[in-house]
């Protein structure tokens, strides 16, 4: 038999390699130099991904403009009744699958048109009050606006929302408060935009949006438009004389003496 080795004191060279020596240290260089593509490679990963984030969020918005007019389209069509998901998504030509990842329910959908429309009639009145009209034109304009925003397929849409809102008190709890909202910034940005007497009176706005609403739906059910038009301009003809009227000094009432800078009647 072999005699097995002397025992030197010293480790093996495997065993050196083993705990850190200098086999290991050489290991060490080619394990760092392959570490600096890995690293480039992530960051190339990052940023090929931030270009999908933006494209799928473009689809996103491109999916929900579609169905944004879909609905519009549905509702100023069939109504609200029978204006579900599912009709908007075939209407829109948009799956199931991405109908319900936009909007999972009706009153979702419902809800983000009435907003939609919101923001673009407030779109529509910025282009038209940035022209360059003196304070006449420019009431007379933003009256003919509001009429054609009204009574447009996407005005009638938000007036069958409001109307199915009462049938729907899940939709309606819902909608009262953004319908409360919506209305008071609409008051607020039409006194700014309309500089003329008594614009900001909240009675009057309401008043014209309403009588407007009301003959756009008579329009719509008439079997002769053209009168509703004339009843349209008697109704601009008296929001123009309402607004520019500026009231005058109240005049004593006749029979009565006039006053002395005491307050005492005068002597007859």
């Amino acid at each position: 038999m072999t005699a097995p080795a002397a025992r030197t004191g010293k480790r093996p060279a495997a065993a050196r390699d083993k705990s850190g020596g200098s086999s290991a240290k050489a290991k060490a260089g080619p394990a760092k130099a392959h570490a600096a593509p890995r690293s480039r490679a992530v960051s190339a990963g990052a940023k090929q991904a931030a270009p999908e984030r933006r494209r799928q969020q473009d689809r996103s918005a491109a999916t929900r403009a579609r169905l944004l007019e879909a609905a519009i389209h549905s509702l100023f069509t069939r109504g609200y009744a029978a204006t579900t998901t599912m009709v908007v998504a075939e209407d829109a030509g948009v799956s199931r699958g991405a109908m319900l990842h936009q909007f999972p329910t009706r009153v979702d959908l419902m809800l983000y048109v009435y907003r939609g429309v919101y923001e673009a009639d407030m779109q529509a009145y910025a282009e038209e009050m940035a022209k360059p009209y003196d304070a006449r034109q420019r009431l007379r304009a933003f009256i003919a606006l509001a009429w054609e925003r009204l009574s447009n397929p996407a005005g009638i849409a938000v007036l069958e929302l409001m109307l199915g809102a009462r049938s729907d008190p899940v939709f309606a709890a819902q909608l009262a408060p953004l319908k409360e909202q919506i209305e008071q910034e609409s008051f607020r940005r039409a006194s700014i935009w309309v500089q003329s007497a008594n614009v900001g009176r909240t009675d009057l706005q309401r008043l014209a949006a309403w009588a407007m609403r009301g003959l756009a739906l008579a329009r719509m059910l008439s079997n002769d438009p053209a009168e509703i038009e004339q009843s349209y301009a008697l109704l601009e003809r008296m929001l123009i004389s309402e607004v520019e009227f500026e009231p005058q000094a109240t005049a004593e009432p006749a029979g009565r003496a006039p006053r002395k800078r005491g307050g005492k009647p005068a002597a007859s």
